[in-house]
């Protein structure tokens, strides 16, 4: 499947003179071939960052949810940015006064009513998160109810999502398994809605602090292919090009016709 927004291709030695061609990432997550590539690495920063502070810090899993009563989705979709960057501004200056190191990930997504909720795990925790009780839908025998059930609480937090104009629920709890935790909010990056529903344009499904670990960078000998004297490089360079998918052998066929590279689907 090739990109929809027309990412440049890219070739790579693999071995001695046999180089592989491939289609880069446009990055955008409604391409059905780059949106999943998208979610795989940002999937892979989740889950490295979230084990590197967990070393060193406790990790605490917090989720807020965009109120529903009377806001529509188009309003609350037009507004989530601006309250959630309220919101985890001022958990920032909170960490900042009590001196605790100041590091998260949030990936939002859709409820089933359309409104925004998202997940975060960040080394933040305000110092009255205490054990009280809240009320929520429970499920017993097939049937629901609303009943008091054990949970951390905050005044702090509480009071910090209701000034953001997001609306007053939130749930927070220190992650056990690290390795559980990232990955289960990592995937839903990988939800159906996050690549087929219409999102507003730049629009944030994962966003990190500026301290969260980046990914480290692999060396590479790639180079573009965008011009004919792209490929005549790669002509002069290699004996056998190796495609990785169809997109890939068509463009190589198009621009190494004719001469001797000997072309392989894989």
């Amino acid at each position: 499947m090739p990109c929809s927004y027309h990412a440049p291709f890219f070739a790579y030695c693999k071995h001695d003179k046999t180089y592989a061609v491939t289609q880069g990432c446009c990055n955008h997550w409604d391409c059905p071939r780059c949106g999943q590539l998208r979610a795989k690495h940002e999937y892979g920063r989740i889950v490295e960052g979230i084990r590197t502070l967990g070393a060193t810090d406790q990790i605490w899993f917090i989720t807020v949810t965009c109120r529903g009563r009377g806001l529509t989705v188009k309003e609350s979709e037009k507004h989530y940015g601006e309250w959630t960057n309220t919101l985890l501004d001022a958990w920032r200056l909170q960490s900042k006064r009590i001196g605790k190191k100041w590091a998260y990930v949030q990936v939002t997504e859709r409820q089933t009513r359309g409104h925004p909720h998202s997940h975060i795990l960040t080394t933040f925790c305000p110092s009255d998160v205490a054990v009280d009780w809240k009320k929520e839908r429970v499920q017993v025998d097939g049937r629901q109810f609303m009943a008091y059930v054990s949970a951390l609480r905050s005044e702090y937090i509480q009071q910090s999502v209701i000034r953001s104009g997001m609306g007053e629920q939130y749930d927070i709890t220190p992650a056990g398994k690290l390795e559980a935790v990232s990955r289960y909010v990592a995937k839903y990056l990988f939800k159906d809605n996050i690549f087929n529903d219409q999102w507003p344009k730049d629009w944030r499904r994962v966003r990190y602090s500026q301290s969260f670990p980046k990914r480290g960078r692999k060396e590479s000998d790639a180079f573009v292919l965008l011009k004919r004297d792209d490929w005549h490089k790669l002509e002069s360079l290699a004996v056998v090009v190796s495609c990785r998918d169809i997109a890939s052998l068509e463009e190589a066929q198009f621009w190494l016709r004719g001469s001797d590279v000997v072309l392989l689907n894989k």
